[in-house]
């Protein structure tokens, strides 16, 4: 073997060792950029999860009183008694909405009564709930919107059933027609005749 090639051989060797080790410092120089790219990558779904999780929750009230609506409502959490009221359709005529506070946060199984205005001298027979509504002409008791303090003069019907329909009222709404009260706990057929004829709607 002559001078030459041997140089030319030495040459391609050298050649060769600088090609590797140039390939060797560009991989270990990419390696950790991967290593440190892969937790974010692993880390990307439970961060979207978090973000799309959202937690939502409703709240059931009875509003009752001087709305045109009177009746049981949903409304999300951390609505407000003026939310309620509008649900239930609006104030009434003759509803007095300075004696409720609107921007109070409405609570589960709360009950939204309305009152209504009562003016000297002003004829309320129109007005539901008023004393002058509650009974009719002939001296009957309207189930809807009598205090337990009226459920309690009907025949057979004591503090105890009248505190039931009053709570029957609130988590079931108004009274449909007058043999629905029997669905209230305590009140048979019996009992409902002693005093159908005393009731109204």
């Amino acid at each position: 073997m002559g001078v030459l090639q041997k140089k030319l051989i030495i040459v391609i060797v050298v050649a060769c060792g600088i090609l590797l080790y140039s390939f060797q410092s560009m991989w270990q120089k990419d390696s950790p950029e991967q290593i440190a790219a892969a937790p974010a990558q692993e880390n990307s779904p439970v961060n979207s999860n978090a973000a799309n999780t959202v937690l939502s929750s409703e709240v059931v009230v009875y509003v009752s009183g001087g709305v045109n609506k009177p009746g049981v409502y949903k409304l999300a959490q951390g609505s407000r008694i003026v939310d309620a009221v509008n649900l239930a359709g609006g104030f009434a005529p003759g509803a007095d909405a300075a004696k409720i506070n609107l921007a109070l946060h409405v609570k589960d199984e709360m009950q939204v009564n309305v009152p209504y205005t009562v003016a000297a001298g002003v004829n309320n027979s129109h007005i539901p709930g008023t004393a002058a509504n509650t009974k009719n002409a002939s001296d009957k008791i309207n189930i809807n919107t009598a205090s337990t303090a009226d459920l309690d003069k009907l025949p057979g019907i004591g503090p105890a059933l009248a505190e039931r329909i009053a709570q029957y009222r609130i988590a079931n709404g108004p009274f449909g027609e007058l043999a629905d009260v029997k669905k209230v706990p305590g009140i048979g057929e019996a009992k409902y005749n002693q005093f159908k004829d005393k009731i109204s709607l």
